[in-house]
């Protein structure tokens, strides 16, 4: 049996992963897992099985916390929110891994699950649908987290390939649900819904629930490679409408660089450069690896997106803002795009 150790236990992802590992290590599956986070979690520390550790990666070596553990999960990110500037968070989140690697040398803990993302595949036009883990990274270089992630990817298989340690890169699409939503699935969410005309890629939409069995599977039964984590299939243009209902807003293509800013607006601000490409090429997985592994989706697209939007985006702007917003959006185009904008600003107040 085995002992596995969970950075970022206390997160969305963490946390339903300790649950999880917890009713395994109370049947006798494995032996007991080493929670490690900067926050407290009271409730999960009373776990069966679980030893929860407050430890800050920042700062402090974990060597002989992870002692005598055989697989680290790593979910521990330096930003809990949204990304800041290209080439800090690929720093930071670099530094978090090279403590969680120099650890697992100490100790010769031997396999490593890493938290990546599917942005690392780029939002391009000659994407094949759906994509493939055979498929050549191409983040977005403008867009921070891919970077970050792709950075993340490339260091842990060098480690591997020089300590000659297991690796488990999983690559998930924008996740959600109830309560909680990674950065990039509150990002896609806003942004999604505000595309030029004649634009629509599918999109995908993962429940924080499947992407923990997910790493659950990785960790316990030690999977070797990359491995897409999505649900079956992709939300195409019509569902997606259905689903977002009046805050379906359609603008003119020449107000492109505009459209950005109320997308920032829409999203609360979480509505970076670099992620226009991610709505507007499409950039779905393929989940038959996984699938072959054992791994089974318990939501659809559809059933996580609802899951993780609580009400529709429209009434959730103030009509105050609604209001600064068509004002400077129609005073920075111009005349020729004031009708289309009016218009859309119409249906969403509807």
């Amino acid at each position: 049996m085995s002992t596995i150790a969970v950075t970022g236990a206390s997160g969305a992802v963490g946390s339903r992963v300790l649950i999880e590992l917890s009713n395994l290590a109370s049947n006798g599956s494995i032996d007991r897992v080493v929670a490690i986070d900067r926050r407290a979690a009271d409730d999960l520390a009373d776990l069966p099985g679980i030893s929860f550790n407050r430890i800050d990666l920042t700062t402090t070596d974990i060597a002989e916390t992870i002692a005598r553990c055989d697989t680290i999960v790593h979910l521990a990110e330096e930003r809990s929110s949204r990304p800041g500037k290209a080439g800090d968070d690929e720093a930071q989140a670099l530094a978090l891994l090279e403590r969680v690697l120099l650890a697992a040398e100490l100790v010769e803990c031997r396999h490593l699950v890493l938290l990546s993302s599917a942005l690392v595949y780029g939002a391009h036009a000659d994407n094949p649908v759906p994509l493939t883990e055979s498929q050549m990274a191409r983040p977005v270089a403008s867009l921070s987290l891919a970077m970050a992630k792709a950075g993340l990817e490339h260091r842990a298989t060098r480690w591997a390939e020089e300590t000659g340690s297991g690796l488990t890169v999983l690559r998930p699409t924008a996740t959600l649900s109830e309560g909680d939503s990674s950065w990039v699935g509150a990002a896609i969410r806003a942004a999604a819904a505000i595309r030029s005309e004649g634009i629509d890629p599918p999109i995908q939409f993962l429940h924080h629930d499947d992407l923990a069995s997910a790493v659950v599977l990785a960790a316990t039964r030690r999977l070797d490679g990359i491995y897409n984590v999505a649900p079956d299939g992709w939300i195409g243009a019509e569902l997606f409408r259905g689903l977002r209902g009046e805050a379906q807003v359609r603008l003119p293509e020449k107000a492109s660089r505009w459209r950005h800013q109320v997308a920032k607006t829409l999203a609360g601000g979480s509505m970076l450069e670099g992620l226009e490409a991610y709505v507007t090429y499409p950039w779905v997985v393929a989940n038959d690896k996984l699938r072959n592994a054992g791994w089974v989706p318990s939501y659809t697209n559809a059933e996580a997106y609802v899951a993780g939007t609580p009400e529709p985006l429209a009434t959730s702007i103030r009509p105050q803002r609604r209001q600064e917003l068509a004002l400077g959006v129609v005073g920075a185009v111009g005349a020729a795009a004031v009708g289309a904008l009016v218009w859309s600003a119409r249906r969403v107040l509807r």
